[in-house]
């Protein structure tokens, strides 16, 4: 059986490349591949294209682009042409095609390019992913021409969907911290950061949080497991040797959040002569509280440079609405570990929530000033529509907002609140990045001793 799994393109005005590591597709193709099909990946955004497009008659009520200083330049299509990827599906004659719907906003690709493929070849196609495990009803009904929806993680449902088709056979359950995602199907160049060559890891999964803004419990559970530190050890071994990986960026949502384990696992990729010079970096899954002058130590040691932070509100009542862990009564400890952290010269980036329903806009900039007088970068996150989460299904919306999954994006500025407008989201969201380029400007006279 030939199955071809595709990341399809995406439109926005920007997109963050960091992001785009189809990992999700390579666990979906491990289980097939152990399960003996052939299978390919078709990454429609490697290598990164993008092209100017219209800004979406959805997003008219925003002011026109250049209007607000250090706004957003154009809104691009990000991905190779139409007819290279029919070219790509015809030259590998697949069996049947798995696609990637893992971001509400982004499903208007998807559905494009299901009825792209359906209007060329008479093959069944089927979706997988975040998106696709919230959503897999209203998915079929809004997108006919898609064959099968497949919500959850790939190991535990692909199994039973391939016995289905006759292809596969009932057996135990696969444990996934026990599976590699099939990196070899990816070639190393095209995913770099910066000049080196670069691959995205999961060393657990789960989240025992379980804040009303979020959704990451609908994938993976409420309860946090960690792979074994000498298998992942040996994942990244590999893909250093066969792949020329230099930087390894984590996707978990809570990777240090058992500090002994964090520990563990840090000690001995630095002990590890294989691993000798990499890059560490992880854009999720940082908690705080776990983490202390010797635990960042150990991070610098084995590679970490950028250490990046999400404080979400400083506003105590509203963290206790949102069932944010770690309710602080005082900064103190945040501080030191700014400070700790940057006597280690790490690249600090902390991130806000912006626009929160119940977040007054005087609290949003006053914690705005006060992370950036401790002399981080601060990452503005516009609140926006987070389907499966508690504080989604909670909310009052016009059936205009949420049916609309274009609106499902920080960049939309698509919610607005009693205490914040759109305007005030404009607003900050400008602040923030002219003061941002104003740091890293003063961060370059610093390390270069020129202006």
């Amino acid at each position: 059986m030939r199955v071809l799994l595709i990341q399809p393109p995406l439109e926005d005005f920007y997109t963050t490349p960091i992001r785009l590591y189809p990992l999700g597709l390579l666990y979906a193709a491990r289980v097939l591949e152990d399960a003996g099909a052939s299978v390919e990946i078709l990454d429609c955004l490697a290598p990164l294209k993008k092209q100017r497009i219209p800004v979406p008659a959805s997003f008219s009520y925003l002011p026109p682009l250049g209007e607000i200083p250090h706004f957003f330049k154009g809104y691009y299509r990000f991905g190779i042409g139409d007819d290279e990827i029919l070219r790509r599906i015809q030259a590998f004659g697949p069996d049947l095609i798995g696609i990637s719907s893992q971001c509400t906003a982004y499903y208007k690709s998807v559905e494009d390019l299901v009825r792209l493929i359906k209007r060329k070849f008479a093959v069944p196609v089927f979706l997988g992913g975040n998106h696709a495990t919230v959503f897999a009803s209203e998915i079929k009904r809004r997108t006919p021409e898609i064959d099968y929806v497949l919500p959850g993680p790939a190991e535990d449902c692909l199994p039973e969907f391939l016995n289905s088709f006759g292809k596969g056979s009932a057996g135990e359950k696969i444990d996934w911290r026990k599976i590699e995602p099939s990196h070899h199907l990816l070639k190393g160049g095209d995913y770099r950061i910066g000049r080196k060559n670069s691959v995205s890891l999961t060393a657990s999964r789960g989240c025992p949080w379980g804040c009303e803004f979020c959704s990451a419990q609908r994938m993976f559970g409420n309860k946090i497991s960690y792979r074994a530190s000498a298998t992942l050890l040996a994942e990244m071994r590999r893909n250093c040797e066969k792949k020329g990986t230099r930087v390894f960026n984590f996707e978990d949502d809570n990777l240090s959040f058992d500090k002994n384990w964090f520990l563990e696992f840090l000690k001995a990729v630095a002990a590890d002569p294989g691993l000798k010079g990499i890059e560490l970096t992880a854009m999720n899954g940082l908690c705080y509280p776990t983490l202390d002058e010797e635990v960042l130590l150990a991070m610098k040691r084995a590679g970490f440079r950028e250490l990046n932070l999400s404080l979400v509100t400083r506003d105590p009542v509203l963290r206790k609405t949102l069932r944010r862990p770690y309710l602080i009564d005082s900064f103190d400890k945040f501080n030191k570990l700014i400070q700790a952290a940057q006597k280690l010269s790490f690249f600090i980036t902390v991130y806000l929530i912006v626009g929160l329903p119940g977040q007054a806009f005087a609290e949003v900039r006053e914690s705005i000033d006060y992370l950036l007088g401790l002399g981080v970068l601060v990452g503005p996150s516009v609140f926006y529509l987070s389907p499966g989460s508690s504080l989604y299904e909670k909310m009052e919306l016009a059936a205009a907002i949420k049916d609309d999954w274009n609106l499902y994006r920080s960049s939309a500025f698509a919610i607005e609140t009693d205490e914040i407008s759109r305007g005030e989201l404009l607003s900050v969201f400008s602040y923030v990045r002219e003061k941002n380029l104003e740091n890293r400007g003063l961060r370059r006279v610093l390390r270069t001793g020129s202006g």
